[in-house]
């Protein structure tokens, strides 16, 4: 062996032990996991409570990756705000338990595309169910609309449930070197929001956050109304 060839293999040995003492050997590497919280989790000094606007169960997803970098994507879906909207259900109110096909949506999240600077990236999806932008910490009752709608009872714990997203990256991913914190829509929303909290969870991870599609335009007329 020549002195190259063990340079090399120290540095690839150090690499895997930085690897293996920072990351969760329980997330696996070939395919998302589902973890669905219940009940009441305490964090950061506060009570967690996972659930979707219409009382569902919450989950979200998780997958390791082969380098110590972390992607957190905060999916959209619409928002609602009063007995009409919410009524309506004009925005996303259930969390699908399995993992869906994110490499379908193409782009940054197509990890078998070897051009994809994410594709060996750990990644946690972060699905949206609560019609609050990943932000709300509340529950209402919305009167009925008489001969229209009836009474409503919403959870308004968007806040929450991506809480315990961020909850689960701190025990499972440790101290990443780097960091992409993005959403579409209502997601793009949660991103800028919890990127914010994130960075402050890693002090030393270089952090950057994109919100796609979340740049709300309303018109002079609409602000008079």
């Amino acid at each position: 062996a020549t002195r190259l060839d063990i340079e090399t293999r120290i540095e690839s040995l150090r690499a895997a032990v930085v690897l293996n003492t920072t990351v969760s050997p329980n997330v696996p590497t070939s395919e998302f996991i589902t973890i669905s919280p219940t009940g009441v989790t305490e964090y950061q000094g506060k009570e967690l409570r996972p659930i979707c606007i219409n009382g569902s169960d919450y989950h979200f997803f998780a997958k390791r990756g082969s380098v110590n970098k972390l992607l957190m994507y905060y999916y959209g879906g619409g928002a609602c705000w009063d007995s009409l909207t919410c009524g309506q259900e004009t925005c996303t109110q259930t969390a699908h338990p399995n993992p869906p096909g994110f490499s379908a949506y193409g782009g940054f999240a197509d990890l078998t595309d070897p051009d994809n600077p994410f594709k060996d990236w750990h990644v946690i999806q972060v699905p949206y169910c609560t019609c609050d932008i990943h932000v709300g910490d509340n529950a209402v009752d919305y009167p009925e609309i008489p001969g229209f709608l009836p009474a409503k009872h919403v959870e308004y714990r968007g806040y929450d449930n991506a809480k315990l997203a961020e909850k689960f990256a701190r025990e499972h991913f440790l101290n990443p070197t780097d960091m992409f914190v993005t959403g579409s829509s209502a997601g793009s929303y949660g991103a800028m929001v919890h990127g914010a909290h994130l960075s402050l969870a890693y002090p030393a991870t270089s952090i950057n956050v994109m919100g796609d599609g979340g740049n709300g335009v309303a018109t002079q007329e609409f602000m008079d109304e």
